[in-house]
């Protein structure tokens, strides 16, 4: 029986048998005159007496579960006589509505102690992804996929063709070819059949007519392949040794393969079988060639590289118990949604409704057809009942008016339609009465730019106006994803979860990767259920690849399948890559739970999202999407945009382009976003990455709409005054993004005084990131950077609009430093605003760049690294508090090739305050081999950032309680030496002496000072050098001293916003008196670059190169950071008789408070124990003062950073002394001469650099 057409059956006896094809769902009436008929099978049914005879009558057709066909078959049986049976295409028209679902569910089949014998295929990949290596050092040299290299022929379709080039009498070698993917794991004693499909060249026959018989090959399984190869010396070139395959460090066995029967004509099918030495969960194919060394070029063909996998045991699984050590993640409440399912819950219940089968319903008494543009009646609930469409038409339009409702039976239903504008409400069940039949909705539409759902809403998906209702609910699934209690290798048929799920056999779920960028190396994998078990779910096909899932963190399982499906046609929306599916646009209000939607969005559409919230302002309080999937879809999986108050909460999302959960314009506040998981996101058109710091731009375009989208994120927050908690991210450019947006854009932004990113946290908890900030190194698993804006103009692209509210311009986004600032805002008077830090809480994040990436004044309390490259990268006044580091966990893929290093924090270079607290760090080790004096190319603990002579590090970085656990104690510090103020100057404040106690410095608690290699920092004869860390240790013996910053200026020389070399060395500062040998200096270099950085409480003193210069007859010193009740003296020689005038004042200005006319005295003494307004010179020429900050004495508001124990001295640029020299003998020398602005300077002349002072 077949849709569409009518069929009378007369049985030749008792009885009729039916089979439905797919696709038909009918009415069917059967009699058999006096006698009763009985129907068994997939039909509905009901009984009635015409007064002639019994007649019996439903609907019967193709059932579906899960969307998988179940058989569909009827038998219709006499009680005497022959039976009558009617079929007809669609829904009789008495009958009223379909049968009360049963939520039936399919058989779990009984589950199999071993995993069946099953077959990889490793060359269904890229030919392209394979390297190809000699001994001497090629690496990718002629491995070329087929078709469209020379040589290839129509067979060689998916062949891999590699090229070989040796010389005549060259001595024998071995090249290898190795595919970029790894094997399920190997296990032990088992043995593996390997099998590929291989042919010549008949090029190979010019020279050489044996060729097929002198080449031979081997197959070989290599563990950890990124080790095999080295990097040829002062080479960029790779190469393997040429006997790796008999070295059992590399190799689990080898096998040779019968080569005589190679034909260069036709494919020959080689295999060998190879008995592993050992488990292993990282393995590769190698396949190696021998040539003996004859001259000429050799071209081979191979493909069909298959691993026959044997029956093997189910492996026990060792179970965790807990997803973290310490920090404490936040799920959705154990229990179930009600869902009473009573008749005031469903409204497919009610009494009042029409069918849509119901001819009377329709204008003429004729029902629509597909192809019209269907508008049901006013005032009318209709009710869709399962055979109420035409599963073989796509209905074009159907509008619900806003007195109108269309509703949905729970029972089987298909729709295929281009567009439904809903203005009243179309209702799928309800909050209280989930829907437990399988309905789907395609959506079909070619790729246009019209609007045919309604004006702004575009076409092929659904339009809900403003005042509309879309309700949507399918079963609950709970908990929709779960987090694996044990690792699942690659081999495995099941996996075991850290939560109970009541998944279902034959649903899809999908098992995220632990790698470092799946964006690159797919490894998340689609399997079908075969039966759960508790919280064991078997599946098919067994896995490819690692998952890893111990307490340090765990892969996501997802489910993808629900009994509710909107989706995308095929045809029209993915084939040639259209990446245009439906979409749902909300004006009004959509509550979606329990759906899952594929091929869905149209890339690069604005407002064409799977579920679009579109500028419901503080209406969106009643919409929300919960227990629903987004897999496969084309831009986006849930926006926000312009709506406050929505909840999107329990959702798995997987293979997204662009940002997957979004807020769209910056204006987005109170909504929660709450235990979703997203999976591999995609950036659109190409990564954004650039260079250093800065990143690059990107614009606006046809193929990339929103530049932001170049970075995406499976979480993009551009307003963080939300709750977003519990939820994780696996893989994506980033896993969440916080970009500033420094006012919205688009439609929102006329809010032109409106700062989103300088918006708190409402609540950011127990999140976690996995995968991801490794494209752009500087970005991080959590991101708070980048800067989305309007463009000024085309020939200025790279700044933002401040003027233009239109929101029309395109937009530009850079995605590297650019800083925000976080504020309290006060609402009854928005100018009385007090700096805030954005605040993250019990996060996660693993194998990123950087666990976390900030650009702004971040605090991240309760914190887990693992894996990652380094813990974190924090900017601003920034605090981690309670946290735990760990370099390296038993994640056999947690290595970048060919052997990742980790480094638990960077500290920054300059005008930052970051403090550490309650750290723990965890197995950080030497690099085994590792010839390098950098430390940056090792693991360590702590390193700092050195590059830089213009940016040097105050006294802003301090730590309180670090701890270390299988930690090298010599790798605790790294700083590496260079040329420049930064590495000269870093400094780190050791609160209690937790991390010099590990140089056998005992300071019973008290503060400690880790300063760079240079002398400067042994600033008293307790310091210690550490030749490890290229680091002075020393405690101090002054309670108040602090690390101190001063802005040194002399003028012509070392001017504000000068950029000077860093070797360009003009003097230098060294410490004098309080028990430093006078013949002993401890000294750094001045450069032009302004700022020294060193201790209080002790005495510096300057001299200036007096070849090239002389002494400075004007010097200006910034007190960037004098703490209050610390100084520093200051000294620098003159020509005796030089007369002085010196003064202090706050911004230039003699009128602030803090300015001085200083005072001559005739005593060291009377300068240091005086009050700081006195200066005095000694008999050598060498002038005296005490440097101290009257303007915090006199400040009102002074804060410094303080965080659990810990305290960095706030920076107070603008309070300055003044020096003015007068001497008899001055040269006059322009500095820079070959420049083209002349720098006359003016020295004293006949200063006495040799002498020392003798004072102190």
């Amino acid at each position: 029986v077949s849709s569409q057409v009518s069929v009378s059956v007369e049985s030749a006896s008792q009885s009729v048998n039916a089979t439905y094809v797919s696709g038909y769902f009918g009415k069917w009436t059967a009699s058999a005159g006096q006698a009763n008929v009985m129907m068994r099978g997939d039909c509905f049914a009901d009984a009635t007496w015409t007064g002639v005879s019994y007649e019996a009558g439903g609907a019967c057709g193709k059932m579906k579960f899960n969307n998988q066909p179940n058989s569909s078959s009827s038998r219709f049986v006499a009680r005497s006589g022959r039976v009558f049976v009617d079929f007809g295409y669609g829904c009789r028209s008495d009958w009223l509505s379909d049968p009360v679902p049963k939520d039936v569910l399919p058989p779990n089949p009984p589950v199999l102690p071993q995993v069946q014998p099953y077959t990889v295929n490793i060359s269904e990949a890229d030919p392209r992804s394979w390297s190809y290596y000699t001994p001497t050092g090629q690496r990718n040299a002629g491995s070329l996929g087929c078709p469209g290299a020379q040589g290839c022929e129509p067979d060689d379709d998916g062949a891999t063709q590699v090229g070989m080039t040796s010389w005549g009498n060259q001595a024998p070698f071995s090249w290898y070819t190795l595919p970029n993917r790894v094997l399920p794991s190997i296990l032990e004693g088992i043995t593996y059949r390997i099998s590929f499909d291989v042919r010549m060249d008949v090029r190979n026959l010019r020279n050489r007519p044996d060729a097929y018989t002198t080449l031979k090959y081997s197959i070989v399984l290599f563990e950890h392949y990124e080790a095999v190869w080295h990097k040829a010396a002062s080479t960029w070139n790779y190469f393997i040794e040429d006997d790796a395959y008999l070295n059992p460090v590399y190799s689990l066995g080898y096998c040779d393969v019968d080569h005589t029967l190679i034909s260069n004509t036709t494919y020959h099918t080689a295999s060998c079988s190879i008995t592993a030495s050992r488990d292993s969960d990282h393995v590769v194919i190698g396949l190696r060639g021998y040539t003996p060394g004859f001259g000429d070029a050799q071209w081979f063909y191979f493909k069909n590289l298959v691993v026959h996998m044997p029956l093997t045991p189910v492996r026990q699984p060792t179970l965790i118990t807990k997803d973290s050590e310490l920090i404490t993640l936040r799920y959705p409440s154990p229990l179930f949604d009600p869902n009473p399912r009573g008749i005031s819950d469903c409204p497919h219940l009610q009494t009042n409704l029409r069918h849509w089968h119901d001819a009377s319903l329709w204008p003429a008494g004729v029902m629509p057809l597909p192809s019209s543009n269907i508008v049901l009646p006013a005032n009318t609930k209709v009710l869709v009942s399962s055979c109420s469409f035409s599963e073989d038409d796509v209905y074009k339009r159907i509008e619900i008016p806003s007195t109108s409702e269309l509703i949905f039976s729970d029972a089987p239903i298909t729709l295929h339609v281009q567009d439904i504008y809903v203005m009243g409400a179309l209702r799928i069940g309800s909050p209280t009465c989930r829907i437990l039949s399988p309905i789907e909705i395609t959506f079909h539409g070619e790729n246009i730019t019209t609007d045919t759902i309604a004006t702004h809403f575009g076409t092929k998906g659904v339009g809900v106006a403003p005042g509309g209702m879309l309700d949507i609910h399918g079963k609950q699934y709970h908990k929709t994803w779960a987090r694996l209690a044990d690792s699942a290798k690659g081999g495995d048929d099941r996996v075991h979860l850290l939560d109970d799920v009541n998944w279902e056999p034959g649903q899809q779920i999908v098992v995220s990767a632990t790698i470092l960028v799946d964006e690159w190396h797919n490894q998340n994998e689609i399997v079908t259920i075969v039966s759960v078990s508790g919280r064991t779910v078997v599946f098919t096909p067994p896995l490819r690849y690692h998952h890893y899932g111990e307490q340090a963190y765990q892969a996501e399982v997802g489910l993808l399948s629900r009994r509710i499906v909107l989706q995308g046609d095929f045809a029209d929306s993915e084939a040639n890559n259209a990446s245009f599916g439906g979409h749902i646009m909300v004006q009004g209000k959509g509550r979606f739970s329990g759906v899952e939607f594929t091929r869905m969005g149209q890339l690069n559409r604005l407002a064409r999202y799977p579920v679009h919230y579109h500028m419901i302002r503080d209406g969106g309080k009643d919409s929300y999407v919960k227990d629903s999937s987004f897999w496969h879809n084309f831009y986006r999986c849930v926006s926000i945009h312009g709506t406050n108050h929505a909840t999107v909460t329990r959702n798995v999302a997987f293979d997204i382009q662009g940002h997957c959960y979004y807020l769209e314009d910056g204006t987005e506040e109170n909504n929660e976003i709450s235990y979703n998981m997203a999976a591999y996101i995609h950036p659109i058109n190409r990564p954004i990455i650039g260079w250093a710091q800065a990143g690059e731009f990107m614009f606006e375009s046809d193929d990339l709409r929103n530049p932001a989208d170049a970075g995406a994120a499976g979480y993009y927050i551009t307003n963080a005054y939300n709750t977003i908690i519990g939820n994780a991210a696996s893989g994506g450019w980033v896993g969440f993004s916080f970009p500033n947006l420094y006012r919205p854009i688009q439609l929102n932004a006329w809010q032109a005084p409106f700062n989103p990113s300088g918006r708190p946290a409402l609540e950011f908890d127990g999140n976690t990131a996995r995968g991801s900030g490794n494209i752009f190194g500087n970005s991080g698993c959590f991101y708070v950077g980048g800067h989305l804006f309007h463009i000024k103009s085309n020939d200025d692209p790279w700044h933002e609009d401040w003027e233009d509210n239109s929101g029309t311009k395109i937009l530009g986004y850079q995605n590297g430093r650019v800083e925000r600032s976080t504020v309290w805002q006060n609402v009854t008077h928005p100018d009385l605003t007090r700096p805030a830090n954005l605040t993250f809480t019990n996060i996660k994040a693993s194998l990123c760049s950087m666990g976390v990436g900030d650009w702004s004044d971040l605090q991240v309390i309760n914190y887990e690294s693992h894996d990652n490259f380094r813990s974190a990268m924090m900017f601003g006044k920034s605090w981690m508090g309670n946290g735990l580091v760990v370099g390296r966990t038993s994640n056999p893929l947690s290595g970048t090739p060919p052997l990742g290093r980790t480094q638990g924090f960077e500290f920054y270079d300059t005008y930052t305050h970051t403090l550490l607290t309650n750290v723990t760090f965890r197995n950080f080790q030497r690099m085994p081999g590792l010839n390098s004096s950098n430390p940056h190319d090792d693991n360590r603990v702590f390193v700092c950032m050195t590059h830089s002579d213009t940016f040097k590090p105050e006294g802003m970085s301090a730590t309180r309680n670090i701890t270390f656990e299988n930690v090298d104690e010599s790798i605790i510090v790294g700083v590496k030496v260079q040329d420049t103020g930064s590495s000269r100057m870093f400094n780190l404040y050791d609160t209690d002496g937790s991390v010099v106690r590990h140089t056998g410095m005992d300071t019973h608690g008290e503060p400690a000072i880790i300063g760079s290699y240079v002398h400067w920092w042994k600033f008293n004869n307790l310091c210690i050098f550490n030749q490890d860390w290229n680091a002075y240790v020393c405690p101090k013996t002054v309670p108040e001293q602090q690390v101190v910053t001063l802005g040194l200026y002399l003028p012509g020389l070392i001017d504000y916003g000068q950029i000077g070399r860093p070797d360009d060395h003009i003097g230098e500062i060294s410490l004098f008196g309080d028990g430093i040998p006078r013949d002993e200096v401890r000294g750094i270099a001045l450069t032009r670059n302004s700022g020294v950085t060193g201790m209080s409480h002790v005495n510096w003193y300057m001299i200036v190169n007096d070849t090239m210069y002389g002494a400075p007859t004007s010097i200006e010193v910034n007190t960037i950071q004098v703490p209050n009740n610390t100084w520093v003296m200051f000294a620098t020689p003159y020509p005796i008789g030089t007369t002085f005038r010196v003064w202090s004042d706050l911004w230039n200005n003699r009128w602030l408070p803090g300015y001085y006319e200083f005072v001559q005295v005739y005593s060291y003494d009377a300068v240091r124990y005086g009050n700081g307004t006195t200066y005095f010179v000694d008999d050598d020429g060498i002038f005296y003062m005490k440097i101290v900050d009257f303007s915090i004495k006199l400040a009102t508001v002074y804060e410094n950073y303080y965080r659990d124990g810990a305290e960095i001295k706030e920076f107070n640029n603008g309070f300055v002394y003044h020096v003015r020299a007068t001497c008899a003998n001055t040269k006059t020398i322009d500095i820079q001469p070959s420049s083209t602005q002349p720098n006359p300077t003016t020295f004293c002349v006949g200063a006495n650099n040799s002498v020392r002072p003798a004072w102190g």
